[in-house]
């Protein structure tokens, strides 16, 4: 037996000593995200209790104010809406990708791909074509009947849930296909030998095993989702202004930089939070969990 043997302790501290050459490589990275990132981030922050005045009244405002507890129920509400859409629309696709043979899984993959190539600014345009009142539905319907009266699909909550579902869907798919990789395909065929129906081995083996994959897609797209301007504001009307639409107005129209501040500092406190959440779900924040 070796008269030395390394203790937890000292295996973690050499770990440390060993990441210490790559930890210096990181440093000018690093300074850059600090100031393009932190510094702008803290000045936010600053802003948001100093301008014009010190003190949390721009927060007191915020949650007093019934315009803007409006406007971050919409984003709130829309943000909740296109993570469920996406949940709903994308397992299915990704179910399908990962059952599909190797070619066909090939053709399903590219085109989810696909949609990368195409900018979100003509993405969202395209929908007035669609669902505009004399777009292709509300033309399809003026053609089926004559007394057919127009379906208000844009400018509303309905169309700027289309446009953030059909931006996001990718997103969502891809992060699902990856947790549904990592499932062993013989565990439900196991199941299906001892008895179990397709429906319940799906629902008892395949389903909490890509959990993890769900729960991360969610707080992901739902983080995403808060941050979005340019859906809301080309789809959604006047009643369904979100937060970033808010923060533009009030910094750019009004000049209201210590309001807006306040909001943008309560859009990053929700991201942060939903973020950490997401690397506690997928582990990321353990990097020897695999060891």
């Amino acid at each position: 037996m070796s008269e030395f043997s390394p203790t937890k302790a000292d295996s973690k501290a050499f770990r440390a000593l060993r990441l210490e050459p790559g930890l210096i490589w990181l440093m000018p990275g690093l300074v850059i995200i600090a100031l393009l990132f932190v510094v702008p981030i803290v000045l936010i922050v600053w802003a948001s209790v100093t301008d014009p005045v010190p003190g949390l009244g721009h927060y007191a405002q915020t949650f007093g104010d019934p315009l803007y507890r409006k406007v971050l129920i919409n984003t709130i509400v829309s943000a909740i809406g296109a993570t469920i859409g996406c949940l709903a629309i994308g397992y299915p696709t990704a179910y399908a990708i990962y059952r599909a043979s190797g070619r066909l899984r090939m053709v399903m993959l590219g085109i989810v791909l696909f949609s990368y190539a195409v900018g979100t600014v003509p993405r969202t345009f395209s929908w007035i074509v669609v669902l505009g009142d004399h777009g292709i539905i509300n033309s399809l319907g003026h053609f089926l009947s004559s007394d057919f009266q127009p379906v208000p699909f844009l400018y509303n909550q309905f169309g700027v849930l289309v446009g953030m579902i059909h931006v996001l869907l990718p997103f969502m798919t891809l992060l699902l296909l990856g947790s549904m990789a990592r499932v062993n395909p013989n565990l439900e065929a196991a199941a299906r030998t001892l008895g179990a129906s397709r429906t319940k081995a799906f629902l008892t083996i395949f389903l909490p095993l890509t959990r993890p994959g769900v729960l991360a897609g969610a707080m992901l797209i739902f983080v995403y989702s808060l941050g979005f301007y340019i859906v809301p504001a080309v789809l959604g009307g006047a009643a369904n202004t979100t937060i970033v639409m808010e923060i533009r107005d009030l910094a750019l129209r009004l000049g209201r930089w210590g309001l807006a501040s306040a909001l943008s500092a309560l859009i990053m406190a929700v991201s942060i939070i939903g973020a950490a959440a997401y690397v506690r779900v997928t582990g990321l924040s353990n990097v020897y969990a695999r060891e």
